[in-house]
């Protein structure tokens, strides 16, 4: 009676956090040529970067049923309502179906992989579920039946619901008895396939304990996460606050005093031509490839040990495979050389799809963008300018040439602070964790070496540069690799940090493909992108993927022809109920003077005429 009442205590939940948008219908998928193979692409979308992103083994995904619908409860109390992990069922929170192949051997969507985790971290009989860094960098949008694929766009995609709905399926799990003995059966089937010595009875009697373990931590987190929800910003579709879960993952697991608000959502950043930056990230913050790599793959969960020991830094991430998909992205060839970016290429406008491009426009246009963009975006990158000395410097006068990005700072670009902000603000407690060294890092425009101690309050940034560092040293040196192999794998780039309080703009090559804009995802199109704040939507819906070809970018208003929003993520970005994190002001072409306007206020000719040319490029 008391697990009746708990699953009823929840199917309000349930119907909440499974509510996903009405998916376009498809008669084709397209994937557009950007350089790579289609066995490169396949790699790319499924290799494991050593993490183990969900909460339970993979073993347990693969067998976990779909969470209850109420107008489908007979089925799915039965078992006849399918796979959590079914394309057909993922796909609702926007991943993109993909095929087996050796790296995805149950053929799951793009972006999942199936993990081997370390024996100093893992279960006997249990590989991990991770995601990989496609699950977020590969985006998809449909136009009149057809779907197309880019690879390295922002994803569409939403991992707090998912994660939301896996931990109902669980709980469902655990109160229903039928249920419960169809997921234990298909588990211990598929432990003692890959281990025939293990005793039947007592592999069956640990999982049943293990289970009831990890679903009551499950349910003490979703608990509290409704309670105190409130602090933080929704992320929803298309967003995540990477960043502050990044700290929250890596040292919320060392001391729970270090758990903030995800508070700072971003869209989900385009990748190609990234690999040649002096500063990525959308704050300009992180220089090294490989820092900013790893350290991405230990903010979705690969296992590392941060306390004192014989182990300390010892990491689940999967360094080499991790270097060997920055250089699938960067290329062979320096792109100086070559004039172009090599490597995963810019997308270029699908004409037969989504129509012609006129010409006439866009010539009127790009004699604007190199009179009001090119000062921060530069010239184009098909022009002789783009690839001078003038925009590609050695760091620091040494080494190779790399492209300079322009960070601008909040009191100039007028955009939402509260991402540029982390790094600046945020502190962590790493007091015990016997860890000192001194960080490169830029302060105050000028270079140095920060120190970090095993503190109380210890600046952010430095503290996971240095964690990240010594995480990627102990691979390298548990597996016998030499200096100068090793500043090849770190991308001939110093593990330099800064917090600049600004975002980096960067050049504009295949835009057209990168919707919603800004930096939190409050645009739903570049046209708006020209326009004032104040005539901005003020409510964006996020979620659906049918696309503008007039506006470019993604159909988000009901205004503009969504019939239901059902599903959706409503983000109020504008008005008395905008939230910070969610702001859609700045990047302003206005007559009004102050912060956030950059150019002047354009004709409605003008703004069409841009439009018209951010396809060509």
């Amino acid at each position: 009676m008391k697990k009746i009442i708990a699953l009823c205590a929840i199917l309000p939940l349930v119907n909440g956090c499974v509510d996903t948008p009405k998916e376009p219908e498809i008669t084709q998928a397209l994937w557009l040529d950007q350089g790579w193979t289609q066995e490169q692409r396949l790699w790319f979308h499924h290799e494991s970067q050593g993490t183990a992103t969900f909460p339970i083994p993979y073993e347990w995904f693969m067998a976990l049923e779909r969470p209850i619908q109420t107008k489908k409860w007979f089925k799915s109390l039965t078992g006849k309502d399918g796979k959590f992990s079914d394309t057909a069922y993922l796909s609702r929170f926007g991943f993109i179906p993909s095929q087996v192949s050796a790296s995805n051997p149950d053929g799951l969507p793009i972006g999942f992989a199936k993990t081997k985790i370390s024996e100093i971290f893992s279960q006997p009989g249990y590989n991990a579920i991770g995601m990989t860094c496609a699950g977020c960098h590969t985006s998809q949008f449909s136009y009149k039946g057809s779907s197309i694929r880019v690879d390295g766009g922002p994803a569409v995609t939403s991992l707090t619901a998912m994660g939301e709905a896996m931990a109902i399926a669980l709980i469902e799990t655990r109160a229903l008895p039928l249920r419960y003995a169809r997921f234990e059966k298909a588990v211990l089937k598929t432990m003692l396939a890959a281990n025939p010595s293990l005793d039947k009875a007592q592999a069956k009697s640990e999982f049943k304990a293990t289970f009831k373990t990890v679903v009551s931590g499950l349910a003490r987190e979703l608990k509290e996460t409704l309670a105190t929800g409130k602090a933080s910003v929704e992320e929803g579709f298309s967003r995540l606050d990477a960043l502050n879960r990044i700290g929250n993952t890596v040292f919320g697991a060392y001391n729970k005093d270090n758990i903030v608000p995800t508070d700072a959502p971003v869209n989900y950043p385009h990748i190609w031509s990234t690999s040649w930056f002096d500063w990525v990230q959308y704050d300009g913050s992180i220089m090294q490839p490989m820092t900013r790599n790893a350290g991405e793959a230990l903010g979705v969960a690969a296992p590392v040990i941060l306390k004192p020991g014989p182990h300390q830094f010892a990491s689940n991430v999967k360094v080499s495979p991790l270097y060997e998909m920055e250089q699938l992205l960067a290329g062979p060839k320096h792109p100086q050389q070559a004039k172009a970016f090599t490597g995963l290429k810019a997308p270029k406008w699908p004409d037969k799809i989504l129509g012609q491009i006129d010409q006439d426009k866009a010539a009127q246009g790009k004699q604007l963008y190199e009179q009001h963009c090119a000062g921060c975006h530069r010239p184009a990158v098909s022009s002789d300018e783009f690839w001078s000395d003038k925009y590609w410097k050695p760091i620091k006068g040494q080494g190779d040439n790399f492209y300079q990005v322009v960070i601008v700072g909040n009191d100039v670009i007028g955009t939402d602070p509260s991402q540029s902000e982390i790094l600046a603000n945020r502190t962590v407690n790493i007091n015990g964790m016997e860890m000192e060294g001194d960080v490169c890092g830029v302060v105050n425009k000028e270079w140095t070496n920060v120190s970090v101690k095993s503190e109380e309050k210890v600046p952010f940034a430095f503290a996971l540069g240095l964690v990240v560092e010594r995480t990627v040293d102990h691979y390298y040196d548990k597996n016998q690799i030499d200096q100068a192999t090793r500043e090849k794998m770190n991308g001939a780039r110093p593990n330099c940090l800064q917090a600049p309080k600004g975002y980096k703009a960067r050049p504009l090559n295949g835009v057209w493909a990168t919707a919603p804009f800004m930096h939190n995802g409050s645009v739903p199109n570049l046209y708006e992108m020209l326009l004032p704040a104040d005539q901005r939507t003020s409510t964006v819906y996020l979620g659906y993927r049918e696309y503008d070809p007039v506006n470019v970018g993604y159909i988000s208003t009901k205004a503009a022809g969504i019939a239901d929003t059902k599903g959706l993520t409503k983000v109020v970005v504008s008005g008395d109920k905008a939230r910070k994190g969610n702001l859609n002001s700045g990047h302003e072409f206005s007559d009004r003077q102050g912060k956030g306007v950059i150019g002047p206020l354009l004709t409605e000719s003008e703004r069409r005429s841009l439009v018209e040319y951010l396809k060509t490029i």
